[in-house]
Formats: C-alpha cells, structure tokens, sequence
C-alpha cells in the first residue's frame, strides 16, 4: 500500500509539471520560429531582386504604392547580377516583439563570392502573440544605402 499510494503521489506532481513544461516549450518555440519567419521573408525578397524580378519584389511588399513602385524599378538594375545571394547581416526592429510591432530591419547582403554588399532597409509588421500564432509582414523597401554604415 505504500508504494502505491507513493507513486500516486508523485504522478499527481509529475503529471502537471510535465504540463506546464510541454505549453511552455510550445510557445516558446512558436515566439522563436518566428525570427526565422522574417529572416526567410527577407532572403526571398533579396533574392528577387538580385534576380531582377520587380513584380517577384513587388509582390512581397504588402505596402508598395506606385512612387514605392516606379523607385524599386529604378534601383533595381544596380543590384541585379549573377551570383548566389547571401545575407551577411541581419538587424531587426521589431526582433524578440511579444506582440504587434513595426519598424524597419537593415539587411545587408551580397551576390557571390565577390560581390559588393548591398545594404538596404525593409519595413516589417509582426502581428499575433505566440498563443495565437505570429505573422510576418514585409512592407516598403528602399533603395540601397549610400553609405553601408548608414542606418535605417
């Protein structure tokens, strides 16, 4: 009778531990997985635009007017080239947000081995909570920076 009513109480402290356990894990991985979110959203857009594909860009920017529009289409021919695209470096605004955010991520890459950084400025929308499920949305872009210490 002892070991049993032993067992049982450490099933009623176990059980609820691992509970609590397996719901934090779940929303922290769901609030990590998004820094992931982001960073894929921006390297397909880098990647259309070292491909030269303006609709590929504009399609990817939730809001692009038509001056956001007519400037990507005229930048674009400078960043375009051959070459794998990498993204040397990533600092986001709204990274590690709990909630909704905005603000604008400075992300510098570069086509090939040899190719020059290009360092531009995306705005970004994150919405949702890790409960509810996050989102990721890319909104303007600009032309690449004069200066690559500039910021955004």
């Amino acid at each position: 009778m002892r070991v049993l009513a032993r067992r049982r109480r450490l099933l009623t402290i176990a059980v609820p531990l691992l509970v609590v356990f397996l719901a934090v894990s779940f929303v922290a991985a769901r609030f990590l997985t998004t820094e992931n979110r982001e960073r894929d959203a921006l390297f397909a857009l880098v990647q259309r635009e070292a491909a030269g594909d303006a609709p590929g860009v504009l399609k990817r920017l939730e809001a692009c007017d038509a001056g956001c529009a007519a400037k990507i289409r005229g930048f674009l021919p400078r960043v375009t080239g051959p070459g794998k695209v990498k993204i040397a470096r990533l600092d986001s605004k709204t990274a590690y947000s709990l909630g909704t955010s905005e603000g604008w991520s400075r992300i510098v890459w570069v086509r090939g081995v040899d190719g020059v950084p290009v360092v531009q400025c995306v705005r970004v929308r994150r919405r949702g909570s890790p409960l509810t499920g996050r989102s990721v949305s890319l909104l303007r872009l600009t032309a690449p920076l004069a200066d690559n210490e500039d910021s955004c």
